[in-house]
């Protein structure tokens, strides 16, 4: 985890040695989870991974312990990123997760660029449906923070729905959908859509190509757009 502690502090030299701490207080406890799969949303292994993301490279790395991780992915340029927690409990009796989240991406507009920051808080459960089908539904509420444009900030309520299919020892479909809405009376709507395909080479090894969809509207600006993906991870 050397390299992804340095490439955190690299993006981000403000808040790269708060990031670094977190991940070296989280870092004395790693379960290796072998029961779940490597696309699992409730997997807690340590995992490092690349990819393209339509035309832009990708970089991420994960940090697990026993109930709980802590993982970032950005663009190679480091101003698209997203820093996100998960605490799962890994207890039968519960079937709640905590999940909380900072995403930090640029917004082209007809005034401009803009920055824009959303926070955000959910609580994911997990249902194994039919033919070992994996179904993860979120719930939770969103803060858009829109830098040197107040105005367009806004909270939404969020619901998702992620579908992972195993078809044999080594492929395996994932199928997300997720959508928000604003509750606070502002013109904001966002919607994300993926299929992927995925082939695990070996148990610490995968491989995955994604479509991806996205539509997002703030006030009069929108934005649509369809893309492919590939990426390659490890998990130890």
């Amino acid at each position: 985890m050397t390299f992804f502690l340095v490439l955190k502090m690299y993006l981000n030299n403000k808040r790269g040695l708060c990031v670094s701490l977190i991940f070296l207080s989280l870092s004395c406890g790693v379960n290796a989870q072998t029961a779940r799969h490597i696309a699992d949303p409730l997997n807690l292994t340590t995992t490092l991974g690349a990819g393209f993301d339509a035309d832009v490279l990708k970089v991420a790395g994960r940090l697990g312990g026993d109930n709980q991780k802590i993982e970032l992915n950005s663009n190679f340029g480091g101003d698209k990123w997203n820093l996100s927690y998960l605490y799962s409990p890994e207890n039968e009796l519960s079937n709640w997760n905590f999940s909380a989240s900072i995403k930090h991406g640029k917004t082209d507009t007809e005034i401009g660029r803009f920055n824009h920051y959303q926070y955000q808080l959910g609580i994911i459960s997990e249902f194994n449906g039919w033919i070992d089908t994996a179904v993860f539904t979120e719930v939770g509420a969103n803060y858009l923070s829109v830098k040197d444009n107040p105005s367009n900030d806004s909270i939404t309520a969020n619901a998702s729905v992620t579908i992972l299919r195993p078809w044999s020892d080594r492929w395996y479909n994932t199928l997300v959908a997720k959508g928000s809405a604003a509750i606070d009376g502002s013109e904001r709507y966002e919607t994300d859509a993926w299929l992927s395909i995925g082939y695990r080479v070996t148990e610490r090894w995968s491989w995955e190509i994604r479509y991806r969809y996205e539509f997002n509207q703030y006030d009069s600006f929108d934005e649509e757009e369809t893309k492919w993906g590939f990426t390659i991870q490890s998990q130890f």
